[in-house]
């Protein structure tokens, strides 16, 4: 069987480095050479959309200076990562599976990324739950660039290179309150303490969770619990106890967004953090 040829469509780190390479000088004809592509794939990688300004795609986030909104804007990447999937058709669309709890918070997700310019709706599935459609070209599209999966969740997700380090705390936080069905946020009640967060679960693609692992190290002091992935295709990484609790502290240090159910959880664990700091 002849092998899928690599497309940046739904290849981030490729786009990244397509950009990349013509932000250098490279003309077309060197970038498709050089990753062995036709030159009007490059043409397409490389045109430019309507994009929603608030949210830029990977390279173009890493080009400019930080502002104030690049922390909520990673949060929503991680959020959406951990409960949406980008569907392809003339317009393609976001689906998000939401938590009933948090029907709110998806105006403010519109708010966000598009300024609330965009229509959604919301229909129950028998399988998923609560969804919310959001039908826009240029959203999906971008959020495709950042790595969000299709139907299938476990060929893909945001690549953990992507995100810079000073803004990966804010992508974590939006991976676990996205999360429908693991702790701390998926299960039937909401911690309120930092006492009250036994475990932390994270799934997906067994390289994003590799990566992510990795990534955390260093301030989690641990690595976790690493399971391969199952049936469904994907990996999990879970953390307990003293562990979990790093990874809240990580997560909610310097909250710019979070779930309003998660409010008196996030305070407890700001001032407990100080405190731990202090000690």
């Amino acid at each position: 069987m002849t092998p899928a040829r690599r497309t940046p469509r739904r290849d981030p780190v490729l786009q990244y480095h397509i950009q990349s390479d013509f932000a250098a000088g490279l003309a077309l004809s060197q970038i498709a050479e050089k990753h062995a592509l036709p030159e009007h794939t490059v043409a397409q990688a490389l045109r430019r959309d309507r994009d929603p300004q608030a949210l830029p795609d990977p390279f173009s986030l890493a080009q400019r200076a930080r502002n104030g909104r690049d922390a909520a804007l990673l949060y929503w990447v991680g959020y959406v990562a951990s409960c949406g999937s980008v569907y392809d058709g003339a317009i393609p669309t976001v689906v998000l599976d939401v938590d009933p709890r948090d029907r709110g918070h998806v105006e403010t997700v519109l708010e966000d990324l598009c300024g609330g310019r965009l229509g959604h709706e919301y229909c129950s599935s028998t399988t998923r739950g609560l969804q919310v459609y959001i039908r826009d070209r240029d959203l999906g599209r971008l959020l495709v660039r950042w790595g969000l999966p299709g139907d299938d969740r476990s060929a893909g997700s945001v690549p953990i290179a992507l995100i810079p380090t000073s803004l990966l705390s804010h992508f974590v936080r939006g991976c676990l309150e996205g999360a429908r069905r693991t702790p701390p946020f998926g299960m039937r009640t909401t911690p309120v303490s930092p006492a009250s967060v036994g475990k932390v679960v994270f799934t997906g693609p067994e390289s994003f969770i590799a990566a992510l692992r990795e990534a955390m190290e260093p301030t989690v002091l641990g690595t976790g619990t690493f399971r391969r992935p199952t049936r469904n295709g994907e990996a999990t990484l879970v953390y307990e106890g003293r562990a979990a609790l790093r990874v809240m502290r990580f997560a909610y240090r310097d909250a710019a967004r979070s779930i309003p159910r998660a409010d008196r959880l996030r305070r407890a664990l700001q001032t407990s953090g100080h405190r731990a700091r202090r000690g």
